[in-house]
């Protein structure tokens, strides 16, 4: 089996304005091995944190290379940071493109920029930002085992 990441919609309950509940739908990246494995884990982190019951509307493998997170209260949102590596294939000698996908913590699209220049000014790699969005994650669940 392969670590992978998964991408889970989550539907709750929370109190709102004026004690009235309001349905909440967030996304969640957890890592973890299977499907089952997700589940467990996913209830496992937010029962401390919801009042009553969740769903998991919706699990899908998704592919992330890296994350890049930071201690910075300010930072609160996760943004999905496509760059393309450009490389020289071996054999005939002509320009190949890989596209790799970064989660980079940020408090907005400058920072996630900031940030990912920062990470990547060691690699020898050469590589274009393609592009800079906003991810609806809340928050992340790397597998601790």
């Amino acid at each position: 089996m392969t670590l992978s990441w998964f991408e889970c919609k989550v539907t709750y309950e929370r109190a709102g304005e004026k004690g009235l509940n309001t349905k909440v739908n967030e996304v969640y990246l957890t890592q973890a091995f299977s499907y089952t494995e997700v589940e467990k884990r996913l209830t496992m982190e937010l029962q401390p944190q919801v009042t009553g019951s969740f769903d998991i509307n919706k699990m899908e493998r998704t592919k992330y290379n890296e994350l890049v997170n930071t201690d910075d209260e300010n930072a609160d949102k996760w943004f999905k940071c496509k760059i393309v590596m450009l490389t020289i294939d071996e054999v005939s000698a002509k320009e190949k493109k890989t596209s790799v996908v970064i989660l980079v913590k940020a408090e907005d699209v400058a920072g996630a920029v900031k940030r990912l220049t920062k990470h990547m000014e060691d690699s020898i790699m050469n590589y274009d930002l393609a592009a800079v969005n906003e991810s609806p994650i809340v928050d992340i669940f790397p597998y601790e085992g």
